[in-house]
């Protein structure tokens, strides 16, 4: 029989498969903590190299904040605006507070936007916009502690190749070869679908998120004012949480793979996925309707994009598997 026969291709991967090495209790813990060590290294000398670089890292981490902001003060100076024009308009002289905070305004607005006007900490008491043009830091350890925590997230994004070869390597051994083809298959794909999710955060959600918050303020009763701490914890929460969700379109081609949920069975089941889809979103967003809309909507997106795959896939179909 030639060697391209299916049956015996078949033959020769069920002969691989069951030559895997075995290893002891023992062994797996020694491999474990090998790669774990090599792993942490790697963080470490990331985190050392970051030192160096504080300005940098925070001015990357604080990106979403100044988008936010810099959109409220567009909002805030068009408000000027019209006051000044509508009290011209009705033969009334604007109050001179008014008139003041517009003429800063327009004499300024470029060069705030820009972040090239020196002594920012004047621009809310020029302008009368109520929302700091910085993030605050309540206790002299805060900004150091946001900084060690925002290097240690960018050194994994850093040491991640080499993290992630580490893993690999003690997940790989125990599969088998198609097993670990489907993974070489996957992975792009996966680390696509996370960077999409964490874009997705930083640059849309968190933004968004904040603007909202920031309007339900009423600037005569409270004033607004964000700490680096607080801001950091929402950040990575959010755009972490974006990333996982992201994964959605794979989660569903893997549980389809295994034979645990078919094509059909997604569709059947596509009004109690949407009411799971906003329960996460509620539980895994602050507490206000923007930021679970922002996170629900993409990943109702991505739901569509999963049956669309699972429709292309579904002639190879795994036996639905029986869940006594």
């Amino acid at each position: 029989m030639p060697l391209d026969d299916p049956k015996i291709r078949e033959a020769l991967d069920e002969t691989q498969e069951t030559a895997l090495p075995r290893m002891s209790f023992g062994d797996h813990l020694e491999e474990l903590r090998t790669r774990v060590v090599r792993s942490l290294l790697a963080i470490v000398v990331a985190v050392v190299a970051l030192l160096p670089f504080h300005d940098g890292v925070q001015t990357i981490i604080v990106q979403p904040y100044k988008i936010q902001w810099r959109h409220n003060f567009i909002e805030h100076c068009a408000t000027l605006e019209r006051e000044v024009a509508a009290a011209l308009a009705a033969g009334v002289q604007p109050h001179k507070q008014t008139l003041a905070f517009n003429d800063y305004c327009r004499a300024n607005k470029d060069e705030i936007l820009a972040g090239t006007l020196p002594r920012t900490l004047n621009i809310q008491n020029e302008t009368g916009f109520h929302l700091p043009y910085n993030l605050y830091a309540t206790g002299g350890l805060e900004d150091i502690m946001a900084f060690m925590l925002a290097s240690l997230v960018f050194a994994l994004v850093l040491a991640s190749p080499v993290v992630i070869w580490q893993i690999w390597a003690f997940i790989g051994a125990g599969l088998y070869p198609k097993e670990r083809a489907m993974f070489y298959r996957f992975f792009p794909f996966m680390v696509l679908l996370m960077v999409g999710g964490v874009l997705f955060g930083y640059f849309v959600a968190l933004p968004y998120s904040l603007g909202f918050l920031t309007r339900l303020m009423n600037p005569e009763l409270v004033s607004a004012i964000f700490t680096i701490g607080q801001f950091l914890t929402l950040e990575f929460a959010l755009t972490g949480a974006m990333g996982l969700v992201f994964q959605l379109p794979l989660v569903m081609l893997a549980l389809q793979k295994i034979g645990l949920v078919t094509h059909m069975g997604f569709v059947r089941n596509w009004r109690m996925t949407i009411l799971i889809i906003f329960i996460v979103a509620a539980v895994v967003t602050p507490p206000e309707p923007v930021s679970m809309l922002l996170m629900a909507t993409p990943m109702l997106l991505l739901y569509g994009l999963g049956l669309v795959l699972t429709r292309f896939g579904r002639h190879r179909d795994a036996p639905v598997v029986a869940v006594s």
